[in-house]
């Protein structure tokens, strides 16, 4: 079953993305998606290695900052569960076995999603080095899990939603989507996606992004600036 009638759409390239996939559907969310999950998990085990330990505050600023990083991931692993894998399961039976891994991968990585969380908690609590170093530990396996299932799943996950999703039900995904963040997690959203993007994906979104949209994300990513300054120093 080939559903897939549209044209091919202009696709973005990020740091650190594996693949840019041609085909019918805007893969523009996803995208800065995987890369604010990329960078954020790097410059988030850069602070940790480096703030000091008597700095309470920034402490549980870095942490709050995770739980807003891991909530994210959260909403993007279960709307891909729910609405992606679940279709393809029944359109693409010949690929079973890639959809498996792709969903086995989610769980991989939440055993050091939980461990983050939890070493975080007691790093917060008490900071001390030992609680420092199982901290690190765990956020560093999470980026490379993590890092190494978005990359499989930009080059062979991808083409199958190209393929047999259409851009009708992608759109209607990303709608439950932005109804689950709710008003003030949508515009926080907004701000955490389009920060620190390179000059040729910020020129993409001024060309393609309605007028509206373009005027919500420059509020508040001036925001969202300030306060990635003082999380990463």
């Amino acid at each position: 079953m080939q559903v897939a009638s549209h044209p091919d759409v202009p696709q973005i390239m990020l740091p650190g993305q594996a693949a840019a996939v041609p085909g019918p559907l805007d893969m523009t969310n996803m995208y800065l998606a995987h890369y604010g999950f990329r960078r954020d998990l790097g410059c988030l085990l850069t602070a940790v290695g480096r703030v000091r330990r008597e700095d309470r505050a920034r402490v549980s600023a870095l942490r709050a900052h995770l739980d807003w990083v891991l909530y994210a991931l959260h909403h993007h692993h279960t709307s891909e569960d729910e609405f992606v894998w679940l279709r393809l399961r029944e359109r693409v039976p010949e690929a079973i076995d890639l959809i498996d891994a792709l969903e086995a991968e989610h769980e991989a990585a939440n055993r050091w999603i939980q461990e983050s969380t939890d070493a975080f908690r007691s790093f917060d609590l008490g900071p001390s080095e030992p609680g420092r170093e199982r901290l690190m530990t765990a956020l560093r396996s999470l980026a490379d899990v993590l890092g190494a299932h978005l990359a499989h799943e930009e080059i062979d996950g991808l083409p199958l939603m190209m393929a047999y999703i259409t851009p009708e039900e992608d759109a209607r995904m990303h709608q439950v989507i932005l109804r689950r963040y709710g008003p003030r997690g949508v515009l926080k959203l907004l701000g955490w996606i389009t920060f620190a993007l390179p000059a040729d994906v910020e020129e993409h979104l001024r060309r393609t992004s309605p007028a509206r949209l373009r005027l919500l994300s420059g509020l508040v990513k001036r925001r969202c600036r300030r306060r990635m300054a003082y999380l990463w120093g």
